[in-house]
């Protein structure tokens, strides 16, 4: 039982991602595969399903992360790059609040769909930069403000 708290208070005091292999040294395990396993057990127990949808103002945007491509392709034409979409509840003075993230399998309306109404509370204002990914918010009772970023020479 001490080696289940001394493993999540090591997790929890991670300032950087906990690793499989670092909690194998902290608790001494002779197995990779029970510190990968206890680990995801932490993991899996420090999510609150039934957290709160972020509410107010949210922006949303999705991003590639991944290593570069071979052939150079970027954005959507990219295929070895996993897609995530966040959403980010702003407070008063443009200060971040809570923060929404998941993967998703390409960047459809439907696919975005799913993430904003598992996400966002209706009624909220969310505001994209204009993908046409994102045209369902209005019909879904939520607002849209479109954001449109300044080219250096429209300053």
């Amino acid at each position: 039982m001490l080696d289940w708290f001394i493993a999540i208070w090591w997790v929890a005091i991670q300032k950087n991602w906990a690793s499989a292999k670092g909690l194998q040294r902290v608790l001494g395990l002779e197995s990779y595969q029970t510190a990968w396993t206890w680990l995801h057990k932490i993991r899996k127990a420090m999510i609150f399903p039934n957290r709160a949808k972020l509410s107010g103002v949210a922006e949303v945007d999705e991003t590639h992360i991944g290593s570069e491509e071979q052939d150079g392709k970027r954005g959507r034409g990219t295929e070895n790059k996993l897609l995530f979409v966040l959403a980010v509840e702003l407070k008063d003075k443009g200060a971040i609040g809570r923060i929404r993230m998941s993967v998703t399998p390409d960047a459809s309306g439907n696919s975005l769909k799913k993430f904003i109404t598992a996400s966002v509370e209706k009624g909220s204002n969310v505001t994209t930069y204009g993908w046409t990914g994102y045209s369902f918010l209005e019909k879904e009772g939520y607002g849209h403000t479109v954001f449109v970023q300044k080219q250096a020479n429209d300053i």
